[in-house]
C-alpha cells in the first residue's frame, strides 16, 4: 500500500511540474516576450499621434510641425523654424520610425556627478516630442560607448535630477536621424523639365 502511494505521489508532482512547464515555458512565453519588449521601447506613442518635435543640435534649433490636409487626408510636415518652408517626408519619416519602433540595448543607472563622462550634460542633441493629447517627451543624446554601435541617452529626465540617473543605450543610428544639415530637412522643389522651343522653319526667299 505504502508503495502505491509513494507511485501516486509521483504522480501528481510529474503532472505538476508538466503543468508548470506547459504554462510557463509554452503559454506564458509569448506574454514574457512582449512584456520584455514594451521594457526594450523607448518610447510607446506612435507616429500619427506626434503633433511636432523640436531638435536641438550644436545649439541649432529646428522645429517641424504636422499640418493636416483634411481635404486629401493626408499629413504634411511644414518647418517653422528656423525657416518658414515644407518638411522633407523621408527625413521626417526617418526620425519618426527611430523614436516610435527603436529600443534601447541596455537600461542602468548612473550618479549624478558622473554624468559628464557620458556627454549627458552637455548633449550632442536634443528632441522635444509633443503629442496631440499635449503630453510631452524629450530624449537627450550623449556620446558613443566604446563599440561605437550606441549612444548614451536620457528619456524623459527628471528635474531636478536625482542623485542617480537612469541611462540607455540606443542604437547609433539616431545621430543620422537628428544631426542634418537644414536643406535635408526641406523639401526640394520639383525641377520643371523644359519644354522645347519650337523651331521656326524658314520661309525660302524669293529668287
Amino acid at each position: 500500500m505504502k508503495f502505491k502511494n509513494n507511485t501516486l505521489a509521483l504522480i501528481v508532482i510529474a503532472l505538476s511540474l508538466t503543468g508548470f512547464v506547459y504554462f510557463y515555458e509554452i503559454k506564458g512565453k509569448p506574454e514574457r516576450e512582449a512584456a520584455k519588449a514594451k521594457q526594450e521601447q523607448i518610447f510607446d506613442f506612435k507616429t500619427e499621434q506626434v503633433k511636432s518635435f523640436t531638435l536641438t543640435v550644436k545649439e541649432k534649433v529646428l522645429t517641424i510641425e504636422r499640418n493636416n490636409d483634411i481635404k486629401n487626408q493626408k499629413s504634411k510636415w511644414q518647418i517653422k523654424v528656423p525657416v518658414q518652408k515644407a518638411a522633407s517626408q523621408a527625413s521626417v519619416d526617418f526620425l519618426l520610425d527611430r523614436l516610435t519602433t527603436g529600443k534601447s540595448d541596455r537600461t542602468f543607472s548612473i550618479p549624478a556627478a558622473t554624468i559628464s563622462e557620458f556627454g549627458l550634460d552637455q548633449p550632442q542633441a536634443k528632441v522635444e516630442i509633443n503629442l496631440d493629447n499635449k503630453q510631452s517627451h524629450h530624449l537627450i543624446l550623449g556620446k558613443p560607448e566604446f563599440s561605437n554601435r550606441f549612444l548614451y541617452a536620457q528619456v524623459d529626465p527628471p528635474s531636478p535630477p536625482p542623485q542617480n540617473l537612469s541611462v540607455i543605450l540606443v542604437p547609433i543610428d539616431f545621430k543620422t536621424a537628428v544631426d542634418r544639415p537644414l536643406p535635408e530637412w526641406q523639401e526640394q522643389d520639383k525641377q520643371e523639365t523644359p519644354t522645347a522651343t519650337p523651331t521656326a522653319t524658314p520661309t525660302p526667299k524669293d529668287n
